[in-house]
Formats: C-alpha cells, sequence, structure tokens
C-alpha cells in the first residue's frame, strides 16, 4: 500500500472533548462501579523479566529448587494469611492468647488465692487477655476507618472519597490511640475479683495508680504523636497534589496523545514488518538482546545474527507472556494487562533514549506522505480521521515546537525524548522530595519523644510545674546555643515545601549563573553548572534569599538587544 493512499477511520472515534472543558461536568458523581484502575504497565509487567517471574512460580530464576521450594506448612501458612483478614487476625491473636491462657487458668484454679497487695493475679491475666485483643480490634477498627469514611461522606461529595487515602495512611497512629484509650478505661477489670475498690480514676492499691497514670499519660503522648503524622501526612498530599498533579496530568496527556500515533502507525505497518523491523527490535529491546550484543562484542561475531537470535527470543518470551497473562484472567475474572498494547510499548521505550529515537523514527516515517521530508496536519487527520479535528489539532501543535506549520523528524525525536526526560526528572523529584519528608517526619519525631517525656513527667513528678521555669529557662538556653540550625531548619522547610520554585531536571538561573537541579534534599540543593558541567552544592537557606529564575516552567520567553546604529544610516545600508 502506497502512502499517498487515502485513509480514513482507521481507528476508532476519539472523545474530542478537549481538557479544558472539563469544568463543565462539575457536579457530575461517579459510582464507584464506573471507576476502573488503570491498569499498570510499567517494566516489570513487559518483556522477558514479567516471562521469568511467571515461569519461576515460587521460585527465584538461577535455584535448583532445594532452597526456597515452599513446604506443606508454608503452603498452609500462605493459605491462612491470604484467605480474609479474620485467619490473619486469628492466626496473630491466638498463639499469644493461648500463652496467656495458661497462668489464667492456673491462678483461676490451684492458685485462686495468689494475690500482689490484694489484688488476685486471676483479674490481672483477665486484663492481659482483652489488652491483647483489644490492640487487633483497635487495628481492625482503623482499618475499617478509610471505608467508613467514603461511604459516609461520599454521599454528601464524591470528592472527599480522595482523603480517604489519607486517614488509611494515618491506620496505625490510630490504632496505638484506640488502643490506649481501651488499655486505660479496662483497667478497673484487675480488680473486679478482688475486694479493692478501683476505678478508672484512682485506686487504694499504689502499683494499681501507677498503672493507671501510665496509661492516662499515654493518652496524651500517643495523640502527639498523632497529630505529628497528620501533619506529615498534609505535607505530603497536599504538596504532591500542588507541585505535581498538573505535570502528571499533562505527561499522561501528551503520552496519550503519542499513543495514538503509534497504533495509526502499527496499524499502517505491523509490528517487525520488514520496513521497520529493525526499529521494533530497538523498541521493545529485552534483556536477551542486551546479552546478544554482548556475545557479539566479545566473540567479535559480524553480522547482527546473534542480536537478532535473541531478540527473537525476546518476542518469544513476552507472546508466551501474553498466552499464560490471558489464560489466567479468564480464570480469575481479573483484567489482564497486554504488553504488546500502544501504551505498554511507549512507556517501555520512553525510558531509554535509543528506544525513544527508534519510536520517534517509526511513527514519522508511517505517517509523512510519500515525497515529503516533514509531517503536516493533514498526514496526522487522514489517520485519525475527519471527526477528530480537535484531537489532530492537539497532537500537531504538541509537535510543532517552532510553529512553521510541519514537524521534522527531529522536532518529533525531540518530543519524545523530552517526554521520556520529563518523565524520569518527574520520578526522581518525587523521589528527593520524599526522602526529604522523611527527614523532616525523623526530625518531628526527636520533638514529639520530648513532649511524650514532659508529658509522663507531668502525671509522674509532683514538683515537675514547681521546676518549670528552671526548665524553661534551661531550654531557651540550649535553643540560644543552636539558634542558627533551627533557624537553617525552619528556612529549609519553607522554601521546599512551601515555595519550592524548583523541581528535579529544572534549568534555572542564579544569580547570573545557569543550574541544572540533580537532586533536592532537605537542606541543600545538588546543582550541575551548565557551562562546566561542574557539581555545586547550595544551601537550601541561602536559595532562599536568592533571586531563581525558572527557564524550564516558564512558557514563551523573549530576549532584548541593544543595537548601536548611527543616525547617518540609511534604509539600503
Amino acid at each position: 500500500m502506497s502512502s499517498t493512499d487515502t485513509i480514513i477511520n482507521i481507528l476508532p472515534p476519539i472523545d474530542t472533548t478537549p481538557l479544558r472543558q472539563t469544568e463543565n461536568f462539575k457536579g457530575y458523581t461517579v459510582t464507584t462501579e464506573e471507576v476502573t484502575e488503570r491498569p499498570v504497565l510499567n517494566r516489570e509487567n513487559t518483556g522477558l523479566r514479567n516471562f521469568l517471574g511467571e515461569a519461576a512460580g515460587n521460585q527465584n530464576v538461577g535455584y535448583d529448587g532445594e532452597v526456597d521450594t515452599l513446604r506443606l506448612l508454608g503452603k498452609i501458612y500462605n493459605k491462612i494469611m491470604t484467605f480474609s483478614i479474620i485467619t490473619r487476625y486469628a492466626f496473630y491473636i491466638l498463639p499469644v492468647a493461648a500463652m496467656l491462657a495458661i497462668p489464667l487458668a492456673l491462678f483461676a484454679t490451684v492458685y485462686k488465692h495468689a494475690n500482689i497487695q490484694g489484688i488476685h493475679l486471676y483479674g490481672l491475666f483477665v486484663w492481659l487477655e482483652i489488652v491483647w485483643s483489644s490492640l487487633w480490634v483497635a487495628k481492625l477498627v482503623a482499618k475499617q476507618l478509610p471505608r467508613l469514611f467514603r461511604l459516609c461522606c461520599g454521599v454528601i461529595s464524591a470528592g472527599t472519597r480522595k482523603h480517604s487515602l489519607m486517614i488509611k495512611a494515618l491506620e496505625v497512629p490510630l490504632s496505638i490511640v484506640f488502643w490506649v484509650i481501651i488499655c486505660w478505661a479496662t483497667v478497673p477489670v484487675i480488680g473486679k475479683f478482688s475486694k479493692t475498690h478501683v476505678n478508672v480514676s484512682n485506686s487504694a492499691v499504689d502499683w494499681m495508680n501507677q498503672l493507671q497514670k501510665a496509661f492516662l499519660a499515654s493518652i496524651p503522648a500517643s495523640c502527639v504523636f498523632l497529630v505529628e503524622k497528620i501533619l506529615i501526612e498534609f505535607i505530603t498530599v497536599n504538596y504532591h497534589r500542588t507541585q505535581f498533579s498538573a505535570k502528571i496530568h499533562e505527561s499522561k496527556r501528551r503520552m496519550h496523545l503519542f499513543e495514538l500515533l503509534y497504533e495509526a502507525s502499527a496499524i499502517l505497518y505491523p509490528p517487525y514488518c520488514p520496513k521497520f523491523a529493525n526499529d521494533d527490535y530497538t523498541i521493545n529491546t529485552s534483556i536477551l538482546s542486551t546479552v546478544g550484543k554482548g556475545i557479539q562484542e566479545v566473540a567479535d561475531i559480524p553480522g547482527s545474527a546473534p542480536v537478532r537470535i535473541f531478540d527473537n527470543l525476546g518476542r518469544l518470551g513476552t507472546g508466551v507472556t501474553s498466552i499464560f497473562r490471558n489464560i489466567v484472567s479468564e480464570v480469575t475474572g481479573n483484567q489482564a494487562t497486554d504488553s504488546k498494547s500502544p501504551h505498554a510499548v511507549v512507556s517501555w521505550a520512553l525510558e531509554r533514549k535509543a528506544a525513544s529515537e527508534a519510536l520517534a523514527h517509526r511513527v514519522f516515517t508511517a505517517l509523512v506522505a510519500e515525497g515529503n521530508d516533514a509531517l503536516y496536519q493533514k498526514d496526522i487527520e487522514r489517520v485519525l480521521g475527519a471527526e477528530n479535528e480537535r484531537i489532530v489539532e492537539e497532537i500537531f501543535h504538541a509537535l510543532d515546537k517552532d510553529g512553521n506549520g510541519d514537524v521534522s523528524l527531529e522536532e518529533m525525536a525531540m518530543m519524545v525524548t523530552e517526554l521520556g526526560e520529563g518523565r524520569r526528572a518527574m520520578t526522581r523529584s518525587l523521589h528527593d522530595v520524599d526522602r526529604a519528608i522523611k527527614a523532616l517526619d525523623r526530625i518531628l519525631m526527636v520533638c514529639v519523644l520530648v513532649g511524650a517525656g514532659m508529658i509522663y513527667a507531668t502525671f509522674f513528678s509532683q514538683n515537675f510545674f514547681k521546676n518549670m521555669s528552671l526548665y524553661t529557662t534551661s531550654l531557651m538556653s540550649f535553643t540560644f546555643a543552636f539558634a542558627g540550625t533551627v533557624q537553617e531548619f525552619t528556612g529549609s522547610c519553607i522554601f521546599l515545601f512551601v515555595k519550592h520554585p524548583y523541581d528535579v531536571g529544572d534549568q534555572v538561573d542564579i544569580n547570573s549563573v545557569d543550574l541544572i537541579v540533580e537532586h533536592i534534599s532537605l537542606l541543600y540543593t545538588v546543582f550541575r553548572r551548565v557551562d562546566s558541567a561542574r557539581t555545586v552544592q547550595i544551601p537550601n537557606i541561602v536559595n532562599n534569599g536568592n533571586w531563581i529564575e525558572n527557564i524550564t516552567r516558564s512558557r514563551a520567553m523573549s530576549e532584548q538587544f541593544s543595537l548601536a546604529i548611527s543616525a547617518a544610516t540609511v534604509i539600503a545600508n
């Protein structure tokens, strides 16, 4: 088929609603049945790596099965742990509960008169059973809170359901708070089997009073811990939403548009056809392809036979993986991920520069009209259909960087390469910011420990408030000694989490020096100079007072040129 033939409606109709018109759909309620998660199609789910993982089953590739093969007890354990949450929690609760039941039975029968200051030990072990069981009850309640939140708040507004993820991240702190409250409220159970009066506020026995004070002090201490975790989660969620939500949305949109072009090229010229065999092998490079290139370089074998042999083995592995995945999806009813889908192919190619360039060359050569050296909007409209005019315009404007009305191979390769580099830079930036948030979490945990110590001292020491002025004076003098460190820490936190003038991969201008952001930490940032490629580390507190021009975030930029022209110059000159 000639490339000049008219091709219409190759692809199914595309939703032409532009992104900017989504405001018209505010108030539309989406039920949980309508929402389907997008399949995860990353490196682990494509290519030979997934094939080897499925073929190995429960064994590691390279082992003979003697070390890591599951025995009967291991299979029973996995079955219990994965059957339901009830069986999993019962597996955790019953062994310790059975161990506590042994002294409980002894103090209820043989040693029923054993006591400590009038408190029967039978009541103590009954309370310990309650404490152990209440730990898992509190954890189960905390685990169900996100579902309860979605059920209650989702009726009022569908947009509030996303906050349930924050509650899910606070499962452990919430469990601790619930558990401590239950432990304090159940302390009177110890005295139910004795004549000694015990309630939640005081007791006639000294060690019971100390136990009640310990759990009563643990309630505000655990609440302080919960507040600290809420603050960290709020910073994390708010930061990711404000800084990366638009970038992630734009990256997904651009990637979806290019997937349409690749799908059109794959329909025109099927994968591994003679015309694009080299490009397809480069795009779908697997582990075996790398092995084949290594053998060819070491053995100095001419031609491409070794590479092609291993490439074909990689294709075979991918095909076998797809077959088994489809069988499993039919049996289990789950959605299968296709490693040959346009999304999987484009995602895999964007991870490597050579594959990105090969992908751009394949799409450009397949869509460009015969005899032309540039791609025009009508070429894209010919394969996508006239009814997708808005999508065609959006794709062409994304490709035509200089706005001259045509797209060259270099422009398309630049667009694909920038898309892959942007995704990798975004991943590195998210990783660096998460590490900075973890560092902030560790520092705040030290403050929580200090606060918890003061809370316990308040409950157990009668002279603590009397000496509060002395403690305050000592703390203030200690603060003055580390005033510079505290100022740098607070300034860096404000600079990174509030101002945040750059991300990893951004090109910035600081004090008339062009720099590229390489790594972001809580207290410093690592840059690479554009002019000399040297690495520069600058404290965030220093950048907090600098003028920072972010070239990457800037849109269309203009430059001013000063020209000295004599008044005697004529137009002809």
